[in-house]
């Protein structure tokens, strides 16, 4: 088989299979409130923090979004849990939404393919 051929049928596959996983993890934000926004020391982002729901403990949900400064364009979207949130840009490279916790409150900047990818996923499906 040409590598043509294997690529027909893999990448429809794949991106299947990434819409599927998005669907499934998805986390409307519809409900999101008591948002902080701020900007990157070089303007070129802007980050914001909200608050999805709250349980009632110590480790509320919340979504993180990076924007294109000049744009508009939702660049990135996570969602993440913490009791401890914040706001804090790392120079102009990063930005943090929590103190602590995981990972996915850290965006590395420029934004990865898949993250660009998931923020235009979630404009478009919810």
């Amino acid at each position: 088989m040409k590598l043509s051929s294997l690529a027909k049928w893999w990448i429809p596959i794949f991106l299947f299979g990434f819409v599927i996983l998005r669907l499934a993890t998805h986390t409307t934000d519809l409900s999101a409130s008591e948002c902080i926004r701020r900007m990157s020391e070089n303007r070129h982002y802007i980050a914001e923090r909200c608050l999805l729901q709250w349980r009632g403990g110590n480790n509320p949900d919340y979504v993180g979004r990076v924007y294109d400064a000049g744009s508009g364009e939702l660049l990135v979207r996570r969602t993440f849990s913490t009791p401890v949130p914040e706001l804090v840009w790392l120079n102009n490279d990063a930005v943090s939404f929590s103190r602590g916790g995981d990972n996915t409150s850290f965006v590395k900047l420029p934004p990865s393919l898949y993250d660009r990818l998931d923020a235009k996923l979630s404009l478009r499906v919810f």
